[in-house]
């Protein structure tokens, strides 16, 4: 054999995960699960829902600002005209920029921008220490926004866990808003359930920002709203969050969801006709109050086990009501989140894994610029696990450079490097071309094993599970917040009565 043609030895130098981390910006909207004539279709049906079922429910607020702006209210239920939903829909604001504290975790959305983050609000954690399920509390909470600060493919910090701890309302809402804001330099998501407490809010916003010498106008938070419960009737207080929401200038996340089976009818064409509607109502009730209102499409059509009554997000019918829900906010041009992740699973197990990718992945490639849910979810969204965002994290990239753009020119064909190394070395292993790619079109895990079969068993044979829990550890160990002052916490935790953590 000619030596120049001999199969290269593997190179002992290993690039080190710190020195190559290469950030990729990610692009769904490719994969089209509907025909734009089943998109038509779906859309009039969502007219035909909203115009003449209409939605019962009405707070005095909401029958105000709709009746004001041209909503029929007849027999305790809103009809919306054709004509209203069809402005609305034109005029709402398609580009929104939800911010971080740093200007490098903003995220723009003005198209087909893909963005991973967190959510749940569970009442569980599967705690990494003794694997046992627990009841979660305000600590777990900003512990895990101490996480995710450091997962580079995590995008934004959806509250996780519901702080347990903590009795009152009010308490809960605004220590929840402060500890993740403390956590996690990220953008923030999180809810207020009495429309009265925004107001307090704000001011706490207003007052880290000049404590901390950083933009006023920053939306450092947005809200998520659940103003239905399907199907078809609205919720008067969530209703009544929205509208104050929107008044004070916030970004509200207008989520819905809906049971497929057992709060919609039993066909996905039904029940994404019958979501999108009850979350079209949503969004233009905040239209009607703000006309430049910051409003995130949010349907979220989640699969019943029908055997059960049971919410599978692991099923296989998930990805498609995903995909179709995230297709149609495509088709309406409207910014837009839904949940995508909600494995079955009670570990980071296999079945987690498949879950989550294939539920994922599908959201991706059809349009959903947020994605909620999609980090540390287990249990059907009835518990969060740091061992699994640790490994989902590592999922997350997978996904988001299968999302990348593709640069198809005469640089990346690279037709006469291919004939110079054929006619040379026979290897392209030391072109300088792929010395400098290596770090710019390749990604490198945080913590799944690429070892070689001898190096892995040298090192214990190692699971995935265990590698995460002690990544976890090192990194609540080892960072420490450190974007607020420790004058601007008292300040802000003696102000607005929080606890300490």
């Amino acid at each position: 054999m000619n030596k120049k043609h001999q199969k290269p030895r593997r190179r002992r130098e290993k690039p080190s995960n710190s020195d190559v981390k290469p950030r990729f910006l990610s692009f769904g909207g490719n994969l089209k699960i509907l025909q734009k004539k089943d998109c038509e279709i779906i859309h009039n049906a969502v007219l035909d829902i909203l115009s003449n079922i209409g939605i019962s429910h009405v707070s005095n607020k909401t029958r105000e600002v709709a009746v004001q702006n041209g909503v029929e209210f007849s027999d305790g239920r809103l009809y919306f005209p054709k004509a209203l939903i069809d402005d609305s829909v034109s005029g709402i604001c398609k580009s929104v920029v939800l911010n971080g504290q740093k200007s490098e975790n903003d995220l723009p959305i003005s198209g087909n921008e893909v963005y991973f983050g967190t959510g749940g609000a569970t009442p569980m954690i599967l705690d990494h220490k003794t694997n046992k399920f627990r009841k979660t509390t305000l600590k777990d909470l900003y512990n895990n926004a101490r996480l995710i600060e450091q997962l580079e493919n995590v995008d934004f910090f959806s509250r996780t866990v519901i702080a347990r701890n903590l009795k009152k309302q009010r308490d809960l809402d605004l220590n929840t808003a402060f500890a993740c804001l403390r956590g996690t330099t990220k953008h923030i998501m999180t809810s207020i359930s009495q429309a009265e407490d925004i107001k307090c809010l704000k001011e706490m916003l207003a007052d880290i920002c000049s404590l901390s010498g950083m933009n006023k106008e920053k939306k450092l938070i947005s809200l998520n709203t659940n103003h239905i419960v399907s199907p078809l009737r609205f919720d008067p207080d969530s209703c009544d969050v929205l509208i104050e929401g929107v008044k004070s200038g916030l970004p509200i996340n207008v989520n819905t969801f809906a049971q497929v089976g057992a709060s919609t009818a039993v066909t996905l064409a039904s029940a994404i006709a019958q979501t999108i509607a009850e979350t079209m109502a949503g969004m233009i009730l905040g239209y009607l109050v703000d006309k430049n209102a910051i409003l995130i499409f949010g349907p979220r059509p989640m699969i019943t086990d029908l055997r059960t009554g049971a919410i599978s997000g692991g099923s296989a019918e998930q990805p498609i009501a995903t995909a179709m829900a995230g297709q149609m906010a495509q088709y309406y041009g409207f910014a837009n989140s839904s949940i995508s992740g909600a494995t079955d699973s009670k570990s980071a197990d296999a079945q987690s894994g498949f879950e989550k990718t294939s539920n994922i992945q599908m959201a991706a490639f059809s349009g959903v610029n947020l994605i909620t849910q999609s980090c540390g979810s287990l249990a059907s969204l009835m518990a969060t696990s740091f061992t699994s965002s640790l490994i989902d994290n590592d999922m997350l990239g997978i996904i988001r450079r299968s999302c990348s753009r593709l640069e198809i020119n005469k640089e990346t064909l690279a037709v006469d490097n291919i004939k110079q190394v054929v006619n040379g070395e026979g290897h392209f292993l030391g072109q300088p071309e792929t010395y400098n790619r290596m770090r710019s079109d390749y990604l490198y895990p945080s913590i799944s094993d690429r070892k070689s079969l001898e190096d892995w068993q040298a090192a214990g044979s190692p699971d995935i599970s265990n590698t995460a829990k002690e990544k976890v550890e090192n990194i609540l160990e080892e960072s420490n917040p450190s974007h607020f002052e420790v004058n601007v916490i008292k300040a802000i935790q003696e102000k607005y009565n929080l606890a300490d953590l």
